[in-house]
């Protein structure tokens, strides 16, 4: 049994397939306490403004509250307002905490600026009161361009405040939110002057084989000698167990599977290798260069494949008596976890893909695959309205290529998602900062054992800020 003598550790969540729930969005969260048993939150003030259900039609008289927050103990006259873009999940307000070590912190003691941290709508508190018994009629006025009219509403609303008038406005975003931050500049230059746009997958695609290829180019250019051949070499030997009534009952034993599941049937061997992708997609995504080497070290050959529980990241996936279910991987109750998969099933796609002949795994992730997920959330042929979807969004924002400029567009190399984002600078005011050896949305906080070129990075982007509001 070559091979079979490693540890897998499965990260059971959700967040194993990145962005697909807004998991994403909570490890920043986590990042930017680090270090931190309590925020200091007495300068945060959580608010409500009242928007359009529909920011498009004057005739629908329904509306949504919108939840946001407001910090503003460092703001003086003339200075600046810094708008952190909420994305994929709830809002609480540590991210403008006064103690908190995040980017736009650091901004706004700089510079003598305000803050505010907004909610996407749809998600959190910041919820529709309509019916949800028909999920497509429900999620229907939720999308990257009404949440964009919310932000320019709210910040239409402070820049009412004559106190506020003159100051410039900077919006700042990680991820999907990097995503918010750049396309805010693109439609509302009028009224957002600057742009941090971090980690963000600016081109909408169907099928993202790209986010595996990234993770084999982390592993290979940060991993421990032969990390990467050990880990092809466990996931073909999974596969090849997967052939046999005799392998299955191996797996079983040694994953402590759930003796009712039937790991036969295809649908079931697919969320196993959803679940056993996880560490390695987490690791790569939200890690930093020695946790990849830890990571290589449960694939080494002498070690026994098991499963440690007490690492599961999510224990909705554990029975009653501690075994694994790979029956379900997606029974998605959550609401954040469905609005998410609606935006990826109308919107953007992401479907993160085994298609490619780069990535390190088996094939087991085909786009059919994923495209169950978006059952009972869109009409007609799933796939047809994926395409459309994605079409429409990189026709309306300009994929790649969109038009802005006072936009900084950071990434970290290890990071998947940077192979969607803009790599190229677009100008001499839409630069690219490439910080080797880091992950998704690290420019945004400090983070302790950091590489000296990330402080470095972050004193540039800055800078890009300072100059830019200062020659508005």
């Amino acid at each position: 049994m070559q091979y079979l003598h490693v540890i897998i550790l499965l990260c059971f969540t959700l967040a194993v397939t990145a962005m697909f729930t807004n998991n994403g969005l909570k490890q920043i969260k986590l990042r930017l306490t680090e270090g931190k048993t309590k925020l200091d939150l007495r300068n945060v003030k959580e608010k409500r403004i009242e928007q359009p259900l529909d920011q498009y039609d004057p005739h629908e008289n329904r509306t949504l509250q919108m939840r946001y927050f407001e910090n503003f103990e460092n703001w003086k006259q003339n200075g600046p307002v810094y708008v952190y873009i909420g994305g994929e999940g709830e809002e609480n307000g540590e991210l403008i905490a006064s103690d908190n070590r995040s980017l736009i912190v650091q901004l706004a003691k700089d510079t003598n600026g305000a803050m505010l941290a907004t909610e996407h709508r749809y998600y959190g508190k910041s919820l529709p009161n309509i019916t949800k018994d028909d999920k497509i009629k429900y999620f229907k006025y939720l999308s990257s361009k009404q949440a964009l009219a919310d932000i320019a509403m709210l910040i239409m609303k402070l820049k009412s405040d004559p106190k506020f008038a003159s100051s410039p406005v900077v919006v700042v975003g990680g991820s999907y939110a990097g995503n918010l931050a750049a396309w805010m500049r693109l439609l509302y230059a009028d009224v957002v002057d600057a742009a941090v746009a971090s980690s963000a997958p600016v081109l909408a695609k169907k099928d993202f084989h790209e986010y595996l290829d990234t993770v084999r180019y982390t592993f290979a250019k940060y991993g421990t000698k032969n990390c990467l051949q050990n880990i092809e070499k466990v996931f073909k030997r999974i596969e090849d167990l997967l052939k046999s009534s005799a392998g299955i009952e191996t797996l079983k034993k040694d994953l402590n599977i759930c003796p009712k599941n039937d790991l036969t049937k295809l649908e079931n061997q697919q969320c196993l290798f959803d679940k056993l992708y996880g560490k390695l997609k987490f690791t790569a995504q939200y890690g930093q260069v020695s946790n990849v080497k830890h990571v290589c070290g449960d694939y080494e050959p002498t070690k026994k494949l098991t499963l440690d529980l007490e690492l599961s990241l999510n224990n909705d996936t554990l029975e009653d008596d501690n075994c694994v279910n790979v029956d379900d991987c997606w029974n998605i109750v959550d609401q954040d976890d469905i609005a998410w998969t609606y935006q990826f099933c109308t919107e953007f796609g992401y479907l993160q893909t085994t298609s490619s002949e780069k990535q390190p795994f088996v094939h087991w992730g085909p786009l059919e695959y994923w495209f169950k997920n978006c059952k009972g959330l869109v009409e007609g042929d799933i796939e047809k309205r994926i395409d459309e979807g994605v079409a429409k969004t990189n026709k309306m924002y300009g994929g790649l290529s969109p038009k802005v400029s006072k936009v900084v567009f950071p990434h970290g190399d290890m990071d998947p998602w940077h192979s969607l984002g803009v790599l190229q600078d677009l100008g001499p005011d839409a630069p690219v900062v490439m910080v080797n050896g880091t992950a998704h949305g690290d420019i945004l906080f400090v983070r302790a054992g950091e590489p000296a070129e990330m402080k470095e990075k972050r004193k540039y982007v800055k800078e890009l800020i300072k100059k830019w509001i200062s020659n508005q």
